[in-house]
C-alpha cells in the first residue's frame, strides 16, 4: 500500500515500496503533491498501477530527431564500414535529400504515409529514380538499425513505394566509329588516354588514378586495384576499388603497348625538363606537371574535338568508349566471361542484362555488311 503523508498546507508525499528486479532489495519511490488529498490518492493509484507492470521509474525511450539520429547512425555504424569515398556520398545525399525533409521529424513520427510523401515531392521535384532509390536505401538502413536498437518497433519504409528505375539507353561505337575514332585521337596530346580506355573498357576514374607500377607493358597488361575521386572539399584522393570483381588484371594489345612506351618516354622527359616543377605522382595520364587529368577539361578539351573529327555522333562522354569496349568485345568473339571480367562486372549476367538492348542490332548491322561482302548487295 502506498504511504500518503502530509508535508503541510496542501502539500502530500506519496511514497511507494518497489521491489527491484537486480538484486531483490526493496527501494522506496516518492513524490510531493500539491494539491487536495484526492490528488495524492490519484497519483499513488497510478504509480501502483505502473509499479505491477514492472514500467515505473524505467528509462524513457529515445526519442532523438531524425537528423540527430542519423548523425549517430553514420559514425557507429559505416564510418568506419565503407571507404571515404562512399561515406561522403552518403553524406551528401543525406544532407541534399533526407535532412531537409525529414531532418526534424522525430523517429517516432517517421510513419510510412510520412515517408512516402517526401518520395513523391523528390520525384515531383525532378529527381532521377535512381536518386530516390538511393535516399530509400540509406532511411531503411538507418531504420533497420533503429529497429534493432529498439528505438522503434517496426520500419515503415518496407512498406513505401519508389518510382520504377528505368534504364537509360546505352551509346556505343560501331566498329566503323571505332576505327576513326581511334585514327582521329592519334592527333590529340592525350589521345593515348581515349586509346587505353577504349582498349581495355576500364572505368574513368580507375584509369585516370592509374600509376605506373600497375602497368606490365612486356606482359601487355594491367592490375586495376585503385581508382582517383576528387572530395568536394577540394583535392584528389586514391582508394582501393569497392568490389572484389572490379579488382582484376586487364590485358591489351601491342599496339597500344607500344602507345603506352612512346608515353611513358614522352612524360620522363618532360619531368626531366621541368624538375621541381613537376609534381610527381607516378600517374600514367596526367598533366604537362604531373597533377590527375580532370574529367571536365579530358571531355571538353579533348574528347570532344576527337569525335567532332572522327564525325562521331551521339553523347559525349568518357563511359561510352567503357561500353563501347564491351560491345565491341562480345561482337568480336570474345568469350563472354572475359569481357564480363575485364570490364569489372560482378556476372555474366550482369553484362547481358545490362548490353542486350544494344547488341542484337549490332549483330544485325554486322550480318548484313557480311553478307553484302559474300554475296553482294541486291
Amino acid at each position: 500500500m502506498a504511504e500518503i503523508i502530509p508535508r503541510g498546507t496542501d502539500k502530500w508525499l506519496v511514497r511507494i515500496s518497489v521491489l527491484r528486479n537486480d538484486n531483490g532489495k526493496r527501494k522506496r519511490h516518492s513524490k510531493l503533491i500539491n494539491g487536495k488529498k484526492k490528488d495524492a490518492l490519484k497519483y499513488a493509484r497510478e504509480i501502483e498501477t505502473k509499479r505491477d507492470l514492472g514500467t515505473l521509474d524505467k528509462p524513457k525511450i529515445q526519442d532523438p530527431t531524425f537528423g540527430d539520429y542519423l548523425n549517430d547512425w553514420l559514425v557507429a555504424f559505416k564510418k568506419k564500414t565503407v571507404k571515404e569515398r562512399t561515406y561522403a556520398g552518403y553524406e551528401y545525399v543525406l544532407k541534399q535529400y533526407v535532412r531537409p525533409y525529414l531532418g526534424k521529424d522525430k523517429l517516432s513520427e517517421l510513419t510510412v504515409l510520412r515517408i512516402q510523401s517526401v518520395y513523391n515531392e523528390l520525384s515531383e521535384a525532378g529527381l532521377s529514380p535512381r536518386t530516390v532509390s538511393f535516399a530509400h536505401s540509406l532511411i531503411q538502413d538507418a531504420l533497420n538499425q533503429a529497429v534493432l536498437s529498439r528505438l522503434i518497433e517496426f520500419n515503415p519504409t518496407h512498406s513505401t513505394r519508389r518510382p520504377p528505375r528505368k534504364k537509360k539507353p546505352i551509346d556505343v561505337f560501331s566498329p566503323e566509329e571505332a576505327e576513326r575514332f581511334m585514327k582521329a585521337a592519334r592527333t590529340d596530346s592525350l589521345g593515348i588516354v581515349f586509346w587505353f580506355a577504349l582498349a581495355t573498357g576500364a572505368r574513368p576514374e580507375e584509369y585516370l588514378g592509374l600509376q605506373w607500377p600497375e602497368l606490365d607493358l612486356h606482359k601487355r597488361e594491367v592490375t586495376i586495384h585503385q581508382s582517383i575521386w576528387w572530395p568536394k572539399g577540394g583535392g584528389w584522393k586514391i582508394e582501393e576499388v569497392k568490389t572484389q570483381s572490379s579488382l582484376r588484371t586487364i590485358n591489351f594489345n601491342t599496339t597500344v603497348a607500344r602507345a603506352l612506351k612512346a608515353h611513358k618516354t614522352s612524360q620522363a622527359e618532360i619531368r626531366l625538363r621541368l624538375g621541381n616543377k613537376y609534381q610527381n605522382n607516378n600517374f600514367v595520364f596526367a598533366t604537362k606537371i604531373g597533377t590527375p587529368l580532370s574529367f571536365r577539361d579530358l571531355v571538353l578539351r579533348h574528347l570532344k574535338p576527337i569525335m567532332e573529327r572522327a564525325k562521331i555522333d551521339g553523347p559525349i562522354n568518357l563511359y561510352r568508349l567503357r561500353h563501347s569496349f564491351v560491345t565491341l568485345s562480345i561482337l568480336s568473339g570474345a568469350d563472354l566471361k572475359s569481357v564480363s571480367r575485364a570490364a569489372g562486372h560482378s556476372s555474366v549476367a550482369f553484362t547481358m542484362d545490362t548490353y542486350q538492348h544494344v547488341l542484337p542490332s549490332m549483330r544485325k548491322d554486322a550480318a548484313e555488311k557480311v553478307g553484302a561482302l559474300l554475296f553482294g548487295r541486291r
